[in-house]
């Protein structure tokens, strides 16, 4: 059984742009796959969906096995999803109380919520930014923030777009230490090809909206002739 499934997902936004087309996408337990695809493809559409920040005009989603329907809660629970700009999940005065935010918003005490994120930025090793503002730091060091924000309410599923965007060499590679550590199923939408062929074993090319090809991601993400045959 799968643990996410999109079957035969169509969105489109409200200026007429067809972002998602009849799209399908299955998510086993254990996988980290890399969802590749040109600028417009329908990438941060799908993950917005699998996030439950969306609700598909047509199709379904499923969660191990059974359609969500209209209850994004089920997916928001399940889906923790790190948006391609830290900025737009970084809001509070210090990033103790960002990263804690997603408990307290669960109705968690306070202090448990910020113990919590304590435990959670010393194991990133970015405690000492716990009481920074989060618009004082840098693009990576916001990057981590953001994954923390998700990691503390221990969704069962990662969702990410572009994590490694518009970062310097350092930044990239200690963001890659931490996906690469954790354990747990991931959907991680990017351009960094040799980001996905290390920390994916499976890719996904979505292209106008649909699924065009699927397999190891070591071999798919070599192949330059289909790669530019699908516009990436």
């Amino acid at each position: 059984m799968a643990l996410l499934e999109a079957k035969d997902l169509s969105y489109g936004y409200p200026d007429g742009t067809l972002a998602l087309r009849g799209l399908s996408f299955t998510l086993g337990e254990g996988d980290k796959i890399a969802l590749v695809g040109a600028n417009g493809s329908g990438k941060s559409t799908l993950l917005l969906h699998l996030a439950g920040c969306f609700a598909p005009q047509g199709g379904e989603i499923c969660l191990r096995g059974k359609s969500v329907g209209k209850d994004l809660r089920a997916l928001k629970d399940a889906v923790g999803m790190v948006f391609q700009e830290p900025d737009d999940q970084l809001f509070m005065p210090s990033v103790a109380l960002d990263v804690s935010f997603g408990l307290t918003a669960r109705k968690i005490k306070p202090e448990i919520a910020l113990s919590a994120a304590s435990g959670c930025l010393e194991r990133l090793g970015i405690a000492h930014l716990a009481d920074r503002p989060p618009h004082r730091l840098s693009s990576g060091e916001k990057r981590l923030v953001a994954i923390a924000g998700i990691l503390v309410t221990d969704p069962e599923i990662i969702a990410l777009d572009e994590p490694t965007a518009a970062l310097d060499p350092r930044a990239r590679r200690e963001v890659l230490k931490i996906l690469g550590g954790l354990d747990k199923s991931m959907i991680i939408a990017t351009h960094d090809l040799e980001m996905a062929r290390t920390l994916c074993r499976k890719a996904v090319i979505v292209q106008s909206g649909r699924v065009v090809a699927e397999g190891s991601a070591s071999e798919l993400l070599a192949d330059e002739k289909s790669l530019e045959r699908y516009g990436f």
